[in-house]
């Protein structure tokens, strides 16, 4: 490959491309800052494909010198026009790198233009959770590292150096959730029309804890005696927790009217939001699958609405004082955390939570069909309910090797 300055005069080959930063001219002005994100120019002539940048070239004073340099990107014939271009697309990236360049930002391209936009037009199609988890990674990380950037400028490299910094500060599973933040917004870019770097699947390496700690759980023993130990309404409260798998904020926010009798079935049709103590939609459509209930279950309930529960504006089956949903920070402080102490029970990390994945893990162990663990959980996909709702100790493994060992396995 050979390059011509202006003048025309045959030079010997650029550098290799590196990302080392060149050293700004200096004159009478002093230093000169970084020239601006350049296009460059594609000519076919003479039978080849070309392409020309300004490229820092180092002097022998020490200092550089942006010099215009045409670059022979291969013959007519030998190279189509859209491999010259893609080639000619690498090269731009490359050498603006070298320069610390970054592509001007058009109006209204800027990452956190374009952030504002998908918040704008497709927040309101999202569940209030995902809104809520996609605005603190904007809040937190990704406007104040990327936000004045234009997206051409977010790269692998930008990136890596990114998710680098974030490993070592956070969990895998948080470095991968905020990529996915940022992965939804340059593909909402993308549709609008918007030049967007293509980042392959693949091409980032995240470190850290691979599956992280197992979930708390709460084995079937633990939780009869939990029940046992808890007085009105955490007693009723944790029996359907431990009964039916409600998540926390579909059992907060329970009314009474969601309780079918007649059909023993539990409807939930709202969750109670911690934040705002108000009901909002629940976290899938697969959440509003009606859940069954033994009557044993139902009569339980009965008892606890003739003796124990309170009328309140909003019929919530569980209200705190005020007639508002409780706060599941408030149940597992004061009504769960005592008992599990008492109990002799781990407390650290353990929530309401644990009787969720205490179910699905008493039904596997039962030898229920995966399928209706998973309809029980309600869960979309039953690679979730088998990864990280059924659980296994030593002594559920003891107990299934007992079972297939016979009195003369060994002889």
């Amino acid at each position: 490959m050979r390059t011509n300055d202006l003048t025309g005069r045959l030079t010997s080959k650029p550098a290799p491309f590196e990302s080392t930063p060149a050293t700004p001219r200096t004159g009478r002005k002093g230093p000169v800052p970084k020239r601006r994100y350049q296009e460059g120019l594609f000519k076919k002539e003479n039978g080849h494909y070309y392409s020309f940048f300004y490229r820092d070239r180092a002097m022998s004073d020490g200092t550089s010198r942006s010099v215009f340099t045409r670059i022979d990107l291969g013959r007519v014939g030998e190279i189509s026009d859209l491999s010259a271009r893609r080639e000619r697309d690498r090269l731009r990236q490359l050498i603006n790198r070298e320069r610390g360049s970054v592509p001007t930002a058009p109006k209204g391209e800027t990452f956190e233009e374009v952030a504002k936009t998908y918040m704008k037009d497709i927040g309101p199609q999202l569940a209030i959770s995902t809104v809520r988890q996609r605005q603190s990674h904007l809040n937190a990380h990704l406007l104040p590292r990327f936000g004045s950037m234009s997206l051409m400028g977010i790269n692998v490299p930008t990136l890596q150096r990114f998710v680098t910094e974030l490993s070592s500060k956070g969990s895998r599973k948080s470095v991968l959730n905020l990529l996915g933040t940022m992965n939804v917004i340059l593909a909402y870019a993308k549709k609008c029309g918007i030049r967007v770097l293509d980042i392959p699947e693949g091409s980032l390496t995240v470190s850290g804890d691979r599956e992280g700690a197992e979930a708390a759980y709460f084995k079937h023993a633990d939780v009869r005696r939990i029940i046992a130990t808890a007085r009105e309404p955490y007693r009723t409260m944790f029996v359907l927790a431990s009964v039916t798998g409600l998540r926390a904020g579909e059992l907060l926010g329970l009314t009474v009217a969601d309780i079918d009798f007649d059909r023993l079935l539990i409807c939930p049709r709202k969750q109670a939001d911690d934040r705002t103590r108000a009901l909002r939609e629940l976290k899938t459509k697969r959440s509003r699958t009606p859940v069954p209930i033994t009557q044993q279950t139902a009569t339980i309930l009965r008892d606890y609405l003739k003796q124990a529960w309170s009328p309140n504006p909003q019929n919530l089956l569980f209200p705190n004082r005020r007639g508002r949903p409780c706060k599941r920070a408030n149940v597992v402080k004061f009504g769960l955390h005592p008992i599990l102490k008492k109990l002799g029970l781990p407390t650290l990390h353990v929530g309401l939570h644990a009787f969720r994945h205490g179910l699905g893990t008493a039904l596997a162990d039962a030898g229920v069909s995966p399928a209706v663990v998973q309809r029980t959980l309600r869960h979309t996909d039953i690679k979730t309910t088998l990864r990280f709702y059924v659980h296994t100790d030593a002594e559920t493994q003891r107990a299934a090797l007992q079972s297939l060992q016979s009195s003369d396995y060994y002889k």
